[in-house]
């Protein structure tokens, strides 16, 4: 069976832990080459050692290795248009970190060279990879609760990454590296969520972004409401609001309204919670990292369209860089989608 061979670019990003794992333990998937590109390179270089990969001190080197097909982007996100334009002109195949870049046009420049270098682009939204709301897309696409007309979501309200013990963290609290703060970090995950979820774009959005738990020098959580140009109203809640104490290491919940019914995702991981002394949160299965890979794997091996395209990510980039807009002026904002 044909194996697609990865690199990965980075382990300044927390979700390069969950994607090296699942790639090196994946049947289509192996893990090659490690670079230790930006934060955490010690990190980087110990991952390296423990999943038998080679280590290159900087991207160019693992990107000139032969070997290398496919590489997970997983550095700061204003260095993503460098390094994602580069892979794609050693040919490389490339699965990109969100968000995208930190602007649109930057966003446009990441498009263009994967599309003239002919390789795959794919950003990892994982809620869309999550069993409830792959059976609630299912569910809405067939017709069981009617038309959508209102959605209610918290999408990902975590605690801040600079919490995580043995990464460093600190430049998700530089908005020229980061490009905002908790609902730069999380919103995108609930924005392609929606889009995927209505088959529709927003026509009008109103947010009130800030720092409003920290006293971070980014915001740590935000609230936009979304119009849709079909009429479903949605409302999302994202950011970095989870104390350090906190039981839950993650939470993303949507209700879901529609004219025939209604559908309560209490959590997209499946999970449960024991209460007795103190209240734990035990995590059973999360196929989204998984699925993530293997959806982007199989569209490389059979050359088939991935399922979540440099333009989505664009889309999502402008809802996001819309709400911030809204959030500063206090004025409804039309997304540029």
């Amino acid at each position: 069976m044909k194996k697609l061979n990865f690199g990965i670019i980075s382990y300044a990003h927390p979700h390069a832990l969950r994607f090296a794992s699942t790639i090196a333990g994946g049947k289509g998937t192996k893990l090659v080459a490690i670079s230790g590109d930006g934060a955490n390179p010690d990190v980087a270089r110990a991952e390296a050692k423990k999943y038998g990969a080679k280590f290159y001190r900087n991207y160019e080197a693992l990107l000139r290795d032969e070997n290398v097909e496919a590489v997970y982007i997983a550095i700061e996100t204003y260095r993503h248009r460098e390094i994602a334009i580069r892979a794609a002109e050693e040919g490389k195949h490339i699965l990109l970190e969100k968000p995208i870049a930190l602007n649109l046009r930057d966003a446009d420049d990441v498009i263009r060279a994967a599309r003239k270098a002919g390789v795959k682009l794919m950003l990892p939204f994982n809620p869309r990879f999550t069993e409830p709301l792959v059976k609630a897309k299912e569910m809405i696409d067939a017709g069981e609760i009617g038309p959508i007309e209102y959605i209610q979501t918290i999408s990902e309200n975590v605690k801040p990454p600079i919490f995580l013990q043995g990464l460093d963290m600190g430049w998700f609290l530089d908005a020229s590296k980061s490009g905002g703060g908790g609902f730069m970090d999380t919103a995108p995950h609930g924005v392609d969520s929606l889009l995927w979820l209505t088959g529709d774009l927003p026509k009008k959005v109103y947010a009130d972004i800030g720092a409003k738990i920290y006293g971070f020098p980014v915001d740590d959580i935000g609230t936009a409401v979304l119009e849709f140009r079909k009429g479903v109203l949605a409302v999302l809640t994202a950011g970095w609001g989870n104390p350090r104490g906190y039981s839950y290491g993650i939470e993303i919940k949507y209700y879901l309204v529609g004219r025939e019914g209604f559908l309560d995702v209490r959590t997209a991981y499946p999970d449960f919670t024991v209460y007795q002394d103190r209240a734990e949160k035990i995590y059973w299965d999360r196929p989204d990292v998984r699925g993530i890979v293997s959806s982007f794997t199989r569209a490389v091996l059979r050359d088939e369209n991935v399922p979540i395209t440099g333009e989505d990510a664009k889309k999502n980039l402008a809802i996001i860089l819309a709400a911030y807009e809204s959030s500063r002026t206090g004025k409804t904002v039309k997304p540029r989608v």
